[in-house]
């Protein structure tokens, strides 16, 4: 009776560790490189080959939540999605904090709102926590409007595309290149293998 009572101890002890330990060896594999890609009709065209963080979808921690470090920063804009109460502040491209672990982040292919016909770029994780600051873009819908506030002007974004691609470590982006555009990229909800990619022309 004691070998057996001590089996199901263990084996229980497994089961509830399990997912604590595959958590943590996802955060310590979480980087690898992202390649943003432009494509117009059927040709993909390589724009950079961007070093930057994957995008994952964030779990709960052994202890539930993980303390936001207090960092001042200076942000130059904002995104606002009013559907889903998102508001939250973006950093210069060149800024050490604009980093998936930190913000909002500006993809290093990105445009700043304020270029004609340009397409600015963010990315976020999914998923829990302070850093998931775009787990609810699953809930838009067609016709959903953004708001990007940039250098004391305001550009407003109808959403007119939402697709998945598998993570290979390629985001092909398909925008109208004769038009402003927002595109944002993150996990997909309840998702570990695709990420979402969100098409937003101005209005």
């Amino acid at each position: 009776m004691f070998l057996i009572g001590s089996f199901l101890t263990l084996l229980a002890g497994i089961f509830f560790f399990l997912p604590l330990l595959l958590e943590l060896r996802k955060e310590v594999f979480s980087e690898m490189q992202l390649k943003m890609y432009a494509q117009q009709g059927e040709d993909e065209t390589p724009v950079t080959d961007a070093n930057l963080p994957a995008i994952e979808n964030l779990q709960p921690t052994q202890e539930g939540q993980v303390e936001k470090p207090t960092i001042q920063y200076q942000y130059i804009g904002y995104l606002q999605i009013p559907k889903i109460g998102l508001y939250k502040g973006f950093v210069s491209k060149n800024s050490k904090y604009n980093n998936i672990e930190y913000n909002v982040t500006i993809a290093e292919t990105a445009d700043y709102p304020n270029k004609e016909k340009g397409n600015f770029i963010l990315m976020a994780h999914s998923g829990y926590g302070y850093l998931a600051f775009f787990d609810n873009l699953y809930q838009l819908e067609l016709g959903d409007l953004a708001k990007v506030n940039y250098k004391d002007k305001t550009y407003t974004y109808q959403l007119v595309n939402v697709y998945l691609q598998d993570k290979t470590g390629k985001v092909a982006i398909f925008r109208n290149f004769d038009v402003k555009t927002l595109t944002l990229i993150t996990c997909t909800h309840e998702d570990d293998l695709h990420q979402s990619i969100y098409i937003f022309e101005q209005v």
